[in-house]
């Protein structure tokens, strides 16, 4: 065989080879799309927007640091606030506590406790039904109660407010009020309420934690939060009061 035709028998197989890697490029591409662009599209369509919040006054919080904390309950990371005197932002059974934990997951996976396969790939892979978890603490979580990570550090009563705002934004809301709660789930002490985000794995309920805690710069990835072991190195400016990093 000349040199010549080597050559073009050559170029001829990459060519083959390259043809048949785009298309495989092509599909890995498209399917990529419908994995995060169409749930995304879905998302952005169909979430309520904002709510507005009519909380009590910047000017009430008497205080000019207030304690916040994050917590690390394995899978699952929740924020709690140090909840102004007078304020009432506890579930019913509790609204004037000491502390308020917030958190926000996928209402089966979460709030039924389903952890089956059928249920982990719907919050997985689906925009999925959010729900808000609201509990009034008298003391704070501890090892004891399961807590593996415990983050603590003061914020000013401007950045306590404005997150109160946020977390508050995630309920779903009518005439600027929460609906009322599901029944009382058996395994928590606090009251669950319908959330107004969709539930996605790379919107999941680590990342709704990064994101608050961003909204009043005391966070921070470079990026996507998904898993809590994330959520603890993109804090600012928080010690770990107990657990190990």
């Amino acid at each position: 065989m000349q040199i010549g035709q080597f050559f073009s028998f050559k170029m001829g197989a990459y060519w083959r080879i390259l043809k048949k890697r785009r298309r495989c490029l092509g599909i890995l591409v498209v399917l990529n799309g419908g994995l995060w662009g169409i749930p995304a599209l879905y998302m952005a369509m169909m979430t309520p927007p904002k709510p507005n919040i009519d909380l009590p006054s910047l000017h009430s919080l008497k205080q000019a640091k207030y304690n916040i904390y994050v917590v690390n309950w394995g899978f699952h990371t929740a924020i709690l606030i140090e909840q102004p005197q007078g304020w009432n932002l506890g579930p019913r059974n509790n609204p004037q506590a000491r502390y308020v934990e917030y958190g926000w997951g996928d209402k089966v996976f979460f709030m039924l406790s389903d952890t089956s396969v059928p249920a982990t790939l719907a919050a997985g892979l689906l925009p999925t039904d959010s729900v808000m978890y609201l509990r009034g603490r008298d003391t704070l979580p501890t090892e004891q109660n399961y807590a593996r990570q415990l983050y603590h550090r003061q914020v000013s009563s401007q950045q306590l407010h404005t997150l109160i705002e946020t977390l508050e934004q995630s309920f779903l809301r009518t005439a600027g009020q929460r609906l009322d709660p599901y029944p009382r789930v058996s395994t928590f002490a606090g009251e669950f309420y319908q959330g107004r985000e969709y539930y996605v794995i790379w919107s999941d309920c680590n990342a709704w934690t990064v994101r608050h805690l961003q909204n009043i710069d005391v966070a921070h990835s470079y990026i996507p939060v998904i898993f809590s072991e994330q959520v603890g190195p993109s804090l600012q400016g928080f010690e770990l009061l107990q657990g190990k990093e």
